[in-house]
Parts: C-alpha cells; sequence; structure tokens
C-alpha cells in the first residue's frame, strides 16, 4: 500500500516536471528611466531688487520759532496734523507793549513833521535877512564910489550881510537836523511794525503740522523748542539702510517700492539722495527714497523698500534650476531624454528668476530643480511642470 503511494507521488512530480519543460519563457522589459520635473525655457520680464529697511522722516522739516522775545502767547490757531498754507496765522502773542511804543513813536513823527514846517519858516525868514542885507550892501557899495557912504557903514552893512548868511545856512542845517531824526523815527517805526507783524507766527511753508509744543499763556523766545514743526509741502521720506557692498549699485532715480505697516497698499518712492558717508562701525550706508506726494505716514514708522536696481527682458529660468559651482553657473538641459550640462553666463537676479544671458535659448527644457539627482548623460523620463508649480 505504501509502496504503492510513493509510485502515484513520483508519478505526479514527473509529469509536472515535463508540463513546466514544455511552457515558454516569459521576457520582462526594462524599467524605464527615472521621472525628472522640466520648465520650458521662454523670455520674460526680470528684474533685479534690493530689500532695505529704515524709518520714515519729514523730506524737509521747519522748524517754526518765534521772532520777538518776551512776550507771552494769547491764542493758538493749528494743531498737530493740520495742512496749512505759507502765510497762514499758527499762533499770536500779545502785542500790547508794542503798541504802546508805537503810539509814543507815532507822537515823535508828529513831533518832528512840526519841527520842520518851523526849520523851513526860519529858512524863509533868514532868506528875506540875507536878500535885504545883499541888497543894503550893494547900495552901499555903489554910495562909496561916490564918496557918499563912509567906512564905517559899509563895514556895517557887509557884517549885516554876513550874519543874514550865516543865520540861512544854520536854517537850513537845523531843517537837515530835523529830516535825519526823521529818519531815525521813521526806522523806528519800521521796526515797531515788524515787532508787530511777528506777534503774528505764520507758517513759512506749505505742509503740514507734525509737531506743537506752544501753550496760551506760554512766553515767547527763540532759545525754546520750537513752537510749531511743519512738513515742508507735506513730503516725506524713508531713510533706507543700505549695507556698504549694496550702495554702489543704488542709483538717484531708482523707483521703489515701500511697504508700512498697518497700510494695505505698497506705496510708490524714488531714491533722491544717496548719503556720501558710511557708518564706520556698522558700514551702513542711508539712501533717501522719497515717498510719492500725499502719503502721509508717521514720522519715525518703520518701513521697508524694494529699491529696482536694474530691469531687462530676456531668457529667465529659475533659481533653482541653476547650480553655481567652481567653474561657474551650469543648468540641466533635457534634450531626446538625456541629461546635458551646460556652462551659461547670467546677468540679473530677480527675487525668485535670473537672467540666462548665454546658454540657454527659448523653448528648451531644462530641469527645474538642479542638484545631485542625475548627471550629465543620464536617461531621464521628463515631467512638464507649470510654470508657478
Amino acid at each position: 500500500m505504501r509502496n504503492s503511494f510513493l509510485i502515484s507521488v513520483l508519478a505526479a512530480q514527473l509529469l509536472a516536471s515535463t508540463a513546466y519543460a514544455d511552457t515558454p519563457a516569459v521576457k520582462t522589459a526594462p524599467p524605464p528611466p527615472p521621472s525628472i520635473s522640466v520648465l520650458i525655457a521662454e523670455k520674460k520680464p526680470i528684474a533685479e531688487d534690493l530689500t532695505v529697511t529704515g524709518s520714515f522722516a519729514a523730506g524737509e522739516l521747519v522748524l517754526v520759532s518765534p521772532e520777538v522775545e518776551g512776550l507771552a502767547v494769547t491764542e493758538f490757531l493749528a494743531e498737530e496734523g493740520d495742512q496749512v498754507k505759507k502765510g497762514q496765522v499758527l499762533a499770536r502773542l500779545s502785542a500790547s507793549s508794542i503798541d504802546i511804543l508805537i503810539a509814543q513813536t507815532k507822537a515823535s513823527l508828529a513831533g518832528n513833521d512840526a519841527a520842520k514846517d518851523q526849520n523851513n519858516n526860519q529858512i524863509q525868514q533868514a532868506q528875506i535877512s540875507a536878500d535885504r542885507a545883499e541888497a543894503d550892501l550893494n547900495r552901499t557899495k555903489k554910495l562909496r564910489t561916490t564918496g557918499v557912504a563912509t567906512q564905517e557903514t559899509f563895514d556895517q552893512r557887509q557884517a549885516a550881510f554876513d550874519l543874514a548868511n550865516a543865520q540861512l545856512a544854520n536854517s537850513k542845517l537845523a531843517l537837515e537836523v530835523t529830516k535825519a531824526n526823521r529818519a531815525v523815527i521813521d526806522a523806528q517805526m519800521a521796526d515797531l511794525d515788524l515787532r508787530k507783524s511777528r506777534t503774528e507766527i505764520k507758517a513759512p511753508v506749505d505742509g503740514y503740522i507734525s509737531r506743537r509744543t506752544v501753550q496760551v499763556g506760554g512766553i515767547a523766545s527763540g532759545s525754546k523748542e520750537p513752537m510749531f514743526n511743519i512738513v515742508a509741502n507735506g513730503v516725506v521720506k524713508l531713510l533706507a539702510e543700505v549695507p556698504e557692498s549694496d550702495l554702489p549699485r543704488v542709483k538717484v532715480g531708482q523707483k521703489a517700492s515701500i511697504t508700512v505697516n498697518g497700510m494695505d497698499k505698497p506705496i510708490e518712492g524714488e531714491v533722491k539722495l544717496i548719503s556720501p558717508e558710511v557708518n564706520e562701525t556698522t558700514r551702513i550706508g542711508i539712501v533717501h527714497i522719497r515717498v510719492a506726494e500725499g502719503s502721509r505716514i508717521p514720522l519715525g514708522a518703520f518701513g521697508r523698500a524694494r529699491i529696482s536696481l536694474a530691469a531687462a527682458d530676456g531668457v529667465a529660468l529659475p533659481l533653482t534650476a541653476v547650480t553655481f559651482g567652481e567653474n561657474g553657473p551650469t543648468v540641466q538641459i533635457v534634450k531626446d531624454g538625456k541629461v546635458e550640462v551646460r556652462k551659461v553666463i547670467t546677468g540679473l537676479v530677480g527675487t525668485n528668476d535670473i537672467e540666462i544671458t548665454s546658454g540657454v535659448a527659448p523653448g528648451e527644457t531644462f530641469v527645474a530643480r538642479a542638484g545631485s539627482f542625475v548627471r550629465d548623460g543620464d536617461a531621464v523620463t521628463p515631467v512638464k511642470l507649470n510654470a508657478t508649480e
């Protein structure tokens, strides 16, 4: 019985071996090349920017201080944040003491006018006396030639003539003195009028008030803190801190996009001034970026600006597609299913892209993320990505 079972098992194995030997061998296909993400090179605008930070300040801060001393403030007519025009009255000072001096000076002017009239009358009288004395002298000269007039009479007439002319000259001199006094009084009156006008503190420029320190009852003094600070024409600038190494690339006239805390949208600006000095300790230079007109930004606030250093329209690749090595920058091009490592020449460097001035033509396929996964000559299966991925 046992022998019959063994014979059956051996027969089954023999049949199975024969059936397997008659089955043809199945051939397996080689695995496909590894997939790799690629993009198509295309021409597009690219800009090279420089991001800087700083604080806002007035483009030109005008300090308004009193030009008369020792007068009390009676009224102020403008508050911080108010828009003001050139010549607008901002505050008034007490003018009572000046008004008294003006009244006294006007009285002096009236007295001077009376003295001038008196001088003119004296000149007229002296002129009449001088004319009469001259006539008497001439008549005496004629009589003397005929022997009628004596030497004594002639001497008397000569003395009277000289005295009359001296009195005339003295009267004219008195008039000149009166005129000189009038000039002095006129100057005093002009000074008082000027001081009176300065009791009204006026805005010297258009702009808005960034600070007010004046208080009613305070005593005006030019040695104290200015009464008002005015941002001239409302112009504000960002004092941007730029590293020494980047400073040579910044030029006057370059545009900037400025982000301000609390504002939804960036505001436009333009580089107006580059400081000629660099801080010896921090190696930082200051660039003045003028903010577009109409932008009311708190002075001292923090701001971030992106300065547009340069712009071009050419082949631009993502920064991730370029490898920077000892032999210079390279890009991995995919052509006919194989990787080709190609040297390139780069240009402008943007936030995410870099300009390729030579080495890659529009329409060529390149590896989106260059690295050590593939090498020159490797076969790959390109998988095209969207430019936004």
